[in-house]
Protein backbone atom coordinates (compact mmCIF):
# COMPACT_ATOMS: atom_id res chain seq x y z
CA UNK A 1 0.00 0.00 0.00
CA UNK A 2 2.56 2.44 0.84
CA UNK A 3 4.44 2.01 -2.69
CA UNK A 4 1.01 2.57 -4.12
CA UNK A 5 0.94 5.89 -2.37
CA UNK A 6 4.71 6.75 -3.46
CA UNK A 7 3.82 6.10 -7.00
CA UNK A 8 0.29 8.20 -7.02
CA UNK A 9 2.03 11.44 -4.95
CA UNK A 10 5.18 10.99 -7.79
CA UNK A 11 2.63 11.18 -10.55
CA UNK A 12 0.60 13.84 -9.15
CA UNK A 13 3.75 15.64 -8.75
CA UNK A 14 4.66 15.13 -12.25
CA UNK A 15 1.21 16.70 -13.36
CA UNK A 16 1.42 19.57 -11.00
CA UNK A 17 4.76 20.89 -12.61
CA UNK A 18 3.82 19.73 -15.76
CA UNK A 19 0.67 22.02 -15.34
CA UNK A 20 2.64 25.28 -14.01
CA UNK A 21 5.04 24.92 -16.37
CA UNK A 22 2.03 25.51 -19.30
CA UNK A 23 0.25 27.92 -17.34
CA UNK A 24 3.20 30.79 -17.93
CA UNK A 25 1.96 33.61 -20.10
CA UNK A 26 1.46 32.60 -24.28
CA UNK A 27 4.89 34.22 -25.99
CA UNK A 28 4.17 36.32 -28.62
CA UNK A 29 4.53 35.44 -32.04
CA UNK A 30 7.43 37.13 -33.54
CA UNK A 31 6.96 39.44 -36.00
CA UNK A 32 10.59 39.93 -37.95
CA UNK A 33 12.68 38.27 -39.53
CA UNK A 34 13.56 37.35 -43.10
CA UNK A 35 12.37 36.21 -46.25
CA UNK A 36 13.78 36.24 -49.81
CA UNK A 37 15.31 34.06 -52.39
CA UNK A 38 18.14 31.75 -52.81
CA UNK A 39 20.30 31.59 -56.02
CA UNK A 40 23.31 29.70 -57.04
CA UNK A 41 25.59 30.11 -59.57
CA UNK A 42 27.20 30.15 -62.57
CA UNK A 43 25.16 27.52 -63.67
CA UNK A 44 27.36 27.49 -66.81
CA UNK A 45 30.91 27.50 -67.64
CA UNK A 46 30.43 30.71 -69.25
CA UNK A 47 27.41 32.97 -69.04
CA UNK A 48 25.87 34.53 -72.20
CA UNK A 49 24.12 37.87 -71.84
CA UNK A 50 20.82 36.38 -73.47
CA UNK A 51 20.92 33.44 -70.49
CA UNK A 52 20.96 33.81 -66.72
CA UNK A 53 24.05 32.72 -64.94
CA UNK A 54 22.77 32.18 -61.56
CA UNK A 55 18.98 30.15 -60.79
CA UNK A 56 16.77 29.41 -57.58
CA UNK A 57 17.43 26.48 -55.76
CA UNK A 58 15.62 24.83 -52.77
CA UNK A 59 17.76 23.66 -49.74
CA UNK A 60 17.35 23.42 -46.31
CA UNK A 61 19.36 26.03 -44.08
CA UNK A 62 20.62 26.53 -40.76
CA UNK A 63 20.12 29.88 -38.90
CA UNK A 64 22.77 30.28 -36.02
CA UNK A 65 23.75 33.16 -33.62
CA UNK A 66 27.04 32.42 -32.53
CA UNK A 67 27.23 28.69 -32.02
CA UNK A 68 23.67 28.46 -30.87
CA UNK A 69 21.16 27.34 -33.76
CA UNK A 70 18.22 29.95 -33.63
CA UNK A 71 16.32 28.25 -36.62
CA UNK A 72 15.58 26.17 -39.31
CA UNK A 73 14.03 27.40 -42.85
CA UNK A 74 13.58 25.76 -46.58
CA UNK A 75 13.76 27.43 -49.49
CA UNK A 76 11.34 25.86 -52.23
CA UNK A 77 12.12 25.25 -55.81
CA UNK A 78 12.05 28.57 -56.72
CA UNK A 79 14.31 29.84 -53.85
CA UNK A 80 11.87 31.19 -52.05
CA UNK A 81 11.68 31.42 -48.23
CA UNK A 82 10.48 32.82 -45.00
CA UNK A 83 11.79 32.90 -41.51
CA UNK A 84 10.83 34.67 -38.65
CA UNK A 85 13.46 35.66 -36.60
CA UNK A 86 13.62 38.76 -33.83
CA UNK A 87 16.19 41.76 -34.99
CA UNK A 88 19.58 40.92 -34.55
CA UNK A 89 22.74 39.81 -36.47
CA UNK A 90 22.50 36.00 -38.08
CA UNK A 91 24.48 33.42 -39.71
CA UNK A 92 22.68 31.10 -42.23
CA UNK A 93 24.34 28.19 -43.67
CA UNK A 94 23.36 25.85 -46.31
CA UNK A 95 22.37 22.25 -45.84
CA UNK A 96 23.78 19.66 -46.86
CA UNK A 97 21.22 18.76 -49.76
CA UNK A 98 22.14 22.25 -51.01
CA UNK A 99 23.12 22.05 -54.54
CA UNK A 100 26.56 23.84 -54.29
CA UNK A 101 30.12 23.09 -53.64
CA UNK A 102 31.21 23.07 -49.65
CA UNK A 103 27.57 24.35 -48.28
CA UNK A 104 28.68 24.33 -44.45
CA UNK A 105 31.29 26.32 -45.59
CA UNK A 106 29.37 28.89 -47.66
CA UNK A 107 27.98 31.13 -44.79
CA UNK A 108 26.10 34.19 -45.01
CA UNK A 109 25.92 37.26 -42.49
CA UNK A 110 22.25 38.58 -42.17
CA UNK A 111 20.99 41.15 -40.32
CA UNK A 112 17.51 41.29 -39.32
CA UNK A 113 15.71 44.92 -38.75
CA UNK A 114 13.49 46.25 -36.44
CA UNK A 115 9.97 45.64 -38.05
CA UNK A 116 8.38 43.43 -40.29
CA UNK A 117 10.41 41.05 -42.78
CA UNK A 118 13.60 41.80 -43.87
CA UNK A 119 14.26 41.07 -47.71
CA UNK A 120 16.92 39.54 -48.63
CA UNK A 121 18.80 37.99 -51.67
CA UNK A 122 21.31 34.88 -50.69
CA UNK A 123 23.73 34.08 -53.64
CA UNK A 124 25.66 30.74 -53.53
CA UNK A 125 28.97 29.47 -55.61
CA UNK A 126 28.19 26.37 -57.34
CA UNK A 127 31.86 25.62 -58.16
CA UNK A 128 31.55 25.62 -61.55
CA UNK A 129 34.05 26.95 -63.89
Amino acid sequence: MQVRSREAFVSGLIAAVALACGCGSPTEPIMTGLAGTAFRGPIAPVCAVSQPCEAPFGASFTVQRGTTRMATFVSDQQGHFEVRLAPGAYIVIPGQDAPIIAPSAQTREVTVGPTGLTMIDLHFDTGIR
